[in-house]
């Protein structure tokens, strides 16, 4: 059950990848202009979605981290889906993101498991087989350059650290 309001901790990705992912997700909402996506913030791979009461804990965690951690590569390798409702670009686990997320392993959101992604567009299932049947995504790499903490919803983006 998705909680009304809660913290995320994500990895952000570099400017190229940004503007890449960008102009895909412009072309699929051209299309399909009805997205429930969360907009104006970066594309990023969620970590781990913590209670309000975490806040000072995460941003004292975000900064170790931040002093210890070198910006790393990560390749993007398509677009797949969660039961066609959610459109995403897949980030090809590695040991840096899945080490991010170790520090930062927190359900508190949803509770479903982790699985890392890039979303694109969320809508029906009707929208995402169209979507993943005429639009594709080849294989790029990205960077990991930092990481965001942000409170959902209404969303706001609290502590934006590059490494």
């Amino acid at each position: 059950m998705k909680k009304d309001k809660f913290l995320t901790v994500y990895a952000v990705l570099d400017q190229n990848t940004q503007d890449i992912l960008q102009a895909l997700q412009n072309k699929i909402l051209k299309k399909y202009p009805n997205g429930t996506q969360t907009m104006n913030i970066p594309f990023h791979i969620s970590l781990g979605s913590f209670p309000l009461e975490e806040k000072n804990t995460l941003i004292r965690r975000i900064g170790d981290v931040i002093e210890q951690t070198d910006s790393f590569e990560i390749k993007i390798e398509g677009l797949d889906h969660f039961g066609y409702s959610v459109i995403f670009a897949v980030p090809q686990e590695n040991k840096d993101v899945t080490r991010l997320h170790e520090i930062f392993n927190g359900n508190y959101s949803d509770g479903y498991a982790w699985h890392p992604h890039i979303t694109l567009y969320c809508g029906t299932k009707e929208e995402g087989e169209k979507i993943l049947k005429e639009f594709s995504f080849s294989s790029i790499n990205a960077h990991i350059v930092g990481i965001q903490l942000g409170e959902f919803f209404p969303t706001k983006i609290i502590l934006d650290s590059k490494f």
